[in-house]
């Protein structure tokens, strides 16, 4: 197939994005973004093409992002600049440098599994995945931001900023946003890179990682129907929890690109043999089909994934709304024709993504064949889901805890009514009541939370025996479990 674009003006386009013109080498997150936007291009230039000029300015791209990370005082690189959400202090993020390493991940997968191409560009290969191991993976674990809790594990924002134009020392600060656990998106791509980092390495302390980041996110999905739904953030530890009060808003976001670009997260973790099954995927297919568009293959229009929104088309979205709305969930085309058929309506011939579908996605069947693994090396986590549609959010945090240890409880309802908390055992015989009276719901961000704590003891005040065990919503009849692990 003949280029559209030669990679050589790839790069220049990508060179000529004025977001990316920066002084010296401050970044920050925000630039981060706007690199990423190209950072792809050049590997899949290359399987489209098979041209190796891509991969060249790949190399060129990639050590131009490289050369503008700057060392923090803990010796530590990342792309350091403003904060995002606060610009008078600096800083350097987790979402940031993993949406720029994981493009270099993707490149040395392709490089050391071929012979041909490892020779020449091997060097530049290990180099990122070098760099992925310390600067992304072990850098934010030595910032004590990394948090496990049984089956599941999840990043935590830093409370640690620099003076502008000043690296030579932390400093303490209470900004918005410090301390809270990562939003899903942004968990997602830090799981991108360990599992990445494990499909290149072989090393399984990087698969467990992915595993612990996607199991938790498989655990908060709420079954309704036949279709999952999930919410952007939610809270991952008691960090996320002030008083009786959450620290962030609950709910699906209301920016269309957000879940979308969660779901290629979610395929290519499937695609890796780890925690979803087939399953899983026809009922998040269910949601963008069933739930999310109006059925119309000329006149597509769609809304988000918990119904909520008036139907728009995806382009473009009406003015001071930019990005509202669903759309169709792309990442999903390689398991079922209907998803297949309107993404490639939707692209625009002469473009890269135009040429790579018609190359190489499409040249793949449509199925549920793993991309990584055959299905002896699979690991699904099993999660037992209860059919709600008004529990929009359940959490026990931790959900492993000792004898004289708290815990909290905290749940978010869409609609207001009977509510009741109570401890069950693993046969699923009620032991304690824990709260029975009503409550008052909501679909924004804020209302309908409602959060309390127990102590591990039963109807008598006892302890309760070491053993697993499940804490029980019901609203107006209807609810959701989540097992916890009391030793």
């Amino acid at each position: 197939m003949a280029e559209t674009q030669s990679a050589e003006q790839r790069f220049e386009q990508a060179m000529n994005n004025k977001h990316l013109k920066v002084e010296g080498q401050v970044t920050g997150e925000g630039f981060c973004w706007h690199a990423a936007h190209a950072a792809d291009d050049f590997v899949t230039g290359y399987l489209t093409y098979q041209d190796t000029a891509w991969l060249d300015q790949g190399v060129k791209y990639f050590d131009w992002l490289v050369g503008l990370m700057a060392e923090a005082p803990d010796g530590y690189q990342g792309w350091i600049g403003p904060f995002i959400y606060e610009k008078s202090v600096w800083c350097d993020v987790h979402v940031g440098d993993a949406i720029l390493v994981n493009p270099m991940l993707r490149f040395s997968e392709v490089i050391l599994k071929d012979h041909g191409l490892k020779a020449k560009y091997g060097e530049a290969a290990e180099k990122y995945v070098s760099l992925a191991k310390k600067h992304l993976i072990e850098k934010w674990d030595a910032r004590g931001t990394w948090r496990e809790d049984g089956p599941y594990g999840s990043y935590a924002s830093w409370n640690q900023y620099l003076e502008p134009g000043d690296l030579s020392q932390w400093r303490d600060k209470d900004i918005k946003k410090s301390t809270l656990s990562l939003p899903f998106n942004k968990q997602f791509d830090m799981g991108i890179a360990s599992l990445r980092l494990w499909r290149i390495t072989g090393e399984i302390s990087y698969r467990g990682r992915a595993e612990r980041i996607f199991r938790l996110m498989k655990s908060r999905m709420q079954l309704v129907d036949d279709h999952l739904v999930w919410n952007y953030w939610e809270p991952m530890g008691v960090w996320d929890v002030e008083g009786n009060d959450l620290r962030h808003w609950v709910n699906v976001h209301p920016y269309r690109n957000y879940q979308a670009g969660e779901l290629g997260n979610i395929v290519e973790a499937y695609h890796s043999g780890i925690v979803f099954d087939r399953t899983d995927i026809e009922r998040m297919i269910n949601t963008n089909m069933k739930v999310m568009w109006n059925g119309d293959l000329d006149d597509p229009l769609w809304r988000n994934s918990n119904a909520s929104g008036e139907w728009e088309a995806p382009e473009p979205p009406p003015e001071g709304r930019k990005g509202r709305a669903g759309t169709l969930w792309s990442a999903l085309h390689g398991f079922d024709e209907t998803v297949r058929m309107l993404h490639e309506k939707r692209l625009k011939p002469e473009t890269l993504a135009y040429d790579y579908f018609h190359t190489v996605e499409k040249a793949n069947a449509v199925g549920f064949d793993r991309e990584y693994v055959g299905e002896k090396d699979v690991d699904v986590f099993d999660v037992s889901y209860s059919d709600c549609a008004d529990l929009t959010m359940v959490a026990v945090l931790p959900v492993v805890f000792k004898q004289s240890e708290t815990v909290t409880l905290t749940s978010k309802a869409a609609v207001g009514g009977t509510f009741e908390i109570a401890i069950y055992n693993d046969k699923g015989e009620r032991l304690v009541g824990l709260y029975d009276n009503t409550m008052m719901g909501g679909t924004d961000g804020m209302k309908g939370i409602f959060t309390m704590s127990w102590d591990g003891t039963n109807a008598m005040g006892k302890p309760v025996r070491a053993g697993r065990y499940l804490v029980r919503w019901t609203l107006n009849g209807a609810y959701r479990e989540v097992p916890v692990w009391f030793e």
